[in-house]
């Protein structure tokens, strides 16, 4: 786990990313270093590179680094071309017709999850409690909110950084919560996927999750979701309303309201 975080301004690093760097440094009250090789494993340092933050971090004893982009990859290609039909997250969280709820996605993490809500039409608020992931997840969702891709989208995306459990959201209401707190990796750690890795590294297990469950099920909400890893046992001690299954998971979907 990382215990500590200080700002990178690196002579590699442009005189703009430099300048960013520096603000950063000043809003969160964090040490600047020069030197990546001085951080240990239980130390990280952002830095800016084309203006985008990114975290360098330790993983099996090499420096390595984790950024986050609404525009990369499977997401964005995945968000590009989004149906009510072609994914089941739509049919999960009750989107009809002429219907889509507006949701609480309880855990953000990467964001990923949000985008597709979305893309299908949703109104999001992301709440994000891990400070390194929140910082990421932020700059991530300035630069997207940025370009056509976002203007584009039916739905709407909000940020958050805040423990669901204890946030007073005020004038914010929503019908749906999605959970997907993080499981234990059964396979090797070395077969595990790169990014998942060093995301564990900064958020660890969720040895709350059951709790978050629970706060979910007391909320006046009309359904609470859950995602699941395949086989992956419930949360909490209700069972579900019914469940609905993808190639490598689940959801786990509650009626409450």
């Amino acid at each position: 786990m990382i215990k500590q975080f200080f700002i990178y301004k690196g002579e590699s690093s442009s005189d703009l990313d430099r300048a960013k760097a520096a603000q950063l440094s000043e809003s969160l009250n964090i040490d600047a270093i020069d030197n990546l090789e001085l951080l240990t494993s239980e130390q990280a340092a952002f830095a800016f590179h084309d203006e985008k933050l990114l975290l360098h971090l330790y993983l099996d004893k090499s420096l390595t680094d984790l950024a986050f982009d609404f525009h990369d990859g499977e997401v964005g290609f995945r968000a590009a071309r989004v149906s009510k039909s072609n994914e089941v997250v739509a049919k999960a969280i009750g989107c009809k017709p002429n219907y889509r709820p507006v949701v609480l996605d309880a855990t953000a993490g990467m964001g990923r999850d949000s985008l597709i809500m979305a893309a299908l039409g949703c109104n999001v608020i992301m709440n994000e409690r891990n400070f390194a992931i929140y910082q990421l997840l932020k700059d991530a969702l300035s630069h997207y909110k940025q370009s056509k891709d976002y203007r584009a989208l039916p739905g709407s995306l909000d940020l958050n950084e805040a423990d669901s459990i204890k946030a007073v959201l005020e004038n914010e209401s929503f019908e749906v919560i999605y959970l997907d707190p993080m499981f234990p990796e059964r396979k090797k750690s070395a077969l595990v996927k790169k990014e998942m890795r060093l995301f564990k590294q900064l958020a660890g297990e969720d040895n709350d999750a059951d709790r978050l469950f629970n706060w979910a099920m007391s909320q006046p909400v009309k359904r609470v979701v859950v995602k699941r890893p395949k086989g992956a046992p419930i949360l909490g001690s209700s069972k579900p309303s019914h469940e609905i299954k993808a190639k490598k998971f689940r959801y786990d979907v509650y009626l409450v309201g």
